[in-house]
This record gives C-alpha cells, structure tokens and sequence, in this order.
C-alpha cells in the first residue's frame, strides 16, 4: 500500500522535470569532463615541450662548460660528465613522474564519466517507466 501511495505521489507531484533536470546536470557533468579531457591533453603537450627544451638547455650548459675550460683535463671530463648524466637522469624521472600522472589523471576522468554516462542510462531507464520525453542530448560530448 505504501509503495502505490509513493508511486501515485511521484506521478502526480511532477517527477518529469526533475528526471530532466538530473538528464541534463548529468550531460553538462559529461561536458565538463570532456573539457578537463581536453585540458589535459594541452597540459600534457606543454609538459613535454617544458621537458624538451629543458633537456636542450641541458646540453647547452654542458657544451658551454666545455668551451670556457682552459685545459680539459680528464678529470674534469668526468666528474662533468657525471654531474650531466646525473641531471639528464634526474629530468628524464621527472618526464616520466609527469607522464604517469597525466596518464592517471586521464583515466581518473574516463572512470567518472564511465559512471556519468552509467547514470544518464539508468535515467533513461526511469524516464521510459513514466514515460517522460527526455531531452535532446546536444551535439557537444
């Protein structure tokens, strides 16, 4: 009795335009998403060239040591060589810190809007129940 009571309540108070405001709060959340999605990927790429042209001034510092030594003296050869691997080690852990990070990131996204999408059906689902038109997806992700 009290599950047709509720039932008879949620027909008659208007469940229609709340099962459509949730539609669309879950498609803009989807477009949100989508945008971070896209965020990402322009960050990813700025990183990358971040570490690139780090590597590059890398390597201009080490020529550059090389020129303004009077004398190079084995010694001093290899103590700069191994302070240039160390840093050369030292950026290319970060590169890959970063790049696991972005990778993260990206499939943290992915996950949430797995679960947005999931919603969006089992509101589908609800709406074909009562019967509600439901909103025209727009042709934005």
């Amino acid at each position: 009795m009290k599950h047709a009571c509720l039932l008879l309540c949620l027909l008659i108070s208007g469940c229609t335009s709340y099962t459509e405001a949730q539609i669309r709060l879950l498609e803009q959340a989807r477009r949100g998403i989508a945008l971070c999605k896209t965020a990402g990927d322009e960050r990813a790429q700025i990183v990358e060239q971040f570490y690139q042209i780090q590597r590059i001034r890398l390597d201009e510092a080490f020529d550059a040591d090389v020129r303004q030594a009077p004398a190079l003296e084995a010694d001093w050869v290899i103590e700069h060589r191994k302070a240039y691997a160390a840093a050369r080690d030292a950026l290319a852990a970060q590169r890959q810190a970063s790049a696991q990070a972005t990778v993260a990131a990206r499939q943290n996204l992915e996950a949430v809007d797995a679960a947005l999408q999931r919603a969006l059906e089992l509101e589908a689902i609800e709406a074909s129940l009562f019967e509600i038109p439901l909103p025209q997806p727009s042709s934005k992700p």
